[in-house]
């Protein structure tokens, strides 16, 4: 298991780190995205990448060398928990990260789950939950 860190661009307030930390795997094409990013747009679990790092060791860019075929969902709830939500997620495969504090999860969505698994379950909390697909991969 290898430990990466991206480097994010901070623009007014956020995100709220200017640096987002993501355990890989070594792949076949690539270092292997193990869990759902909470910053990092465009990568998935499962995601096989190749870095340039910079001598500070963070990433300074990143290619995708296999894409795979899981989606990263970010939540952003507004003064409300939802930890009972991603738990029932969890129950049907979904890999979850968590923001210290709350601020932004992160759902990863296998191939084989719907997104409407996602759905009916943030749908009646909106407009309290914001989602956003950084990285969309169902069809």
């Amino acid at each position: 298991m290898r430990h990466l860190t991206f480097r994010l661009e901070v623009e007014d307030g956020w995100p709220p780190v200017a640096a987002e930390g993501i355990p890989c795997a070594e792949g076949h094409t690539g270092l292997r995205i193990t869990v759902p990013p909470l910053f990092i747009k465009g990568l998935a679990v499962e995601d096989e990448i190749e870095v340039v790092v910079e001598s500070d060791g963070q990433v300074l860019s990143w290619k995708t060398t296999k894409t795979s075929g899981h989606s990263t969902i970010w939540v952003m709830p507004n003064m409300r928990q939802i930890e009972d939500e991603l738990e029932e997620l969890r129950t049907l495969g979904c890999n979850t990260s968590v923001f210290p504090g709350g601020v932004v999860y992160a759902i990863d969505l296998p191939p084989h789950l719907a997104p409407s698994e996602v759905d009916k379950r943030f749908e009646p909390l909106k407009p309290q939950v914001a989602l956003a697909y950084p990285a969309w991969r169902h069809d």
